[in-house]
């Protein structure tokens, strides 16, 4: 699964129940990897929850997180969580500028002995930035990922208009998991969604099934709708 979910403060930006309402339904749906983003930590004055620890404890999986934009109440970037163990892991900045920051997120998983590695992304809001950021992802994916193993790509593409897509597939040997869906592939606003900013994209392994998870509580939970996709490694 990959799910934007805007800080925990839901659809509206200022619900505050949001989080709790989000562990519930990601419980529900019993993943056994989520690649998420936007997650928040609060500044150690801050008498808040950190958002990967206590979202990993709720789900009962193992946790990788890292912060790309800092500010003085807190700080926030993206989250891994699993139910395999974590081998290795790292992340990258792809930042292409001082003003916005943005991560790509890497985690080598053991699943059954098989490895899988998994790249979680935020990408930027300019066209040209994505596509230098997708260009810092080629090179993270060849240093990291030998050709013949497992591997998915997904988070918040910000691609609205789909010109990275097939750029994407071509320079990183992937698949979109939704293919040509648009209609499906459509994640933002969660309320009335128009725009396909979230992708999962996959190497040498074997996609069952991808579904856009709508109707609530989902609708409520972020901006973003998430992807569930039903794989094989």
């Amino acid at each position: 699964m990959t799910y934007n979910i805007r800080k925990g403060k839901g659809a509206s930006g200022r619900s505050t129940t949001a989080f709790d309402d989000l562990t519930h339904a990601l419980r529900a749906r019993a993943p056994d990897v989520v690649l998420v983003q936007e997650v928040f930590h609060p500044s150690e004055s801050e008498d808040k929850m950190q958002q990967s620890t206590e979202l990993a404890t709720r789900l009962g999986m193992t946790s990788f997180y890292e912060p790309n934009k800092r500010r003085r109440v807190g700080h926030h970037g993206n989250a891994t969580f699993t139910r395999y163990a974590i081998v290795d892991s790292q992340n990258y900045d792809i930042s292409t500028n001082r003003f916005e920051r943005r991560g790509a997120l890497y985690a080598r998983l053991d699943v059954g002995g098989r490895p899988l590695h998994v790249l979680n992304v935020h990408l930027g809001l300019n066209q040209r930035q994505r596509l230098h950021q997708v260009g810092m992802i080629g090179d993270i994916v060849a240093a990291r990922v030998p050709k013949e193993e497992a591997m998915i790509l997904a988070g918040d593409f910000n691609d609205w208009n789909r010109f990275l897509d097939p750029i994407v597939q071509r320079d990183l040997g992937v698949e979109n998991s939704l293919g040509t869906d648009v209609q499906r592939a459509r994640t933002w606003p969660a309320r009335r969604p128009v725009f396909c900013l979230d992708r999962v994209y996959v190497r040498n392994v074997q996609t069952h099934r991808t579904t856009r998870l709508m109707g609530e509580p989902w609708t409520e939970l972020s901006d973003h709708l998430p992807l569930w996709v039903e794989l094989e490694v």
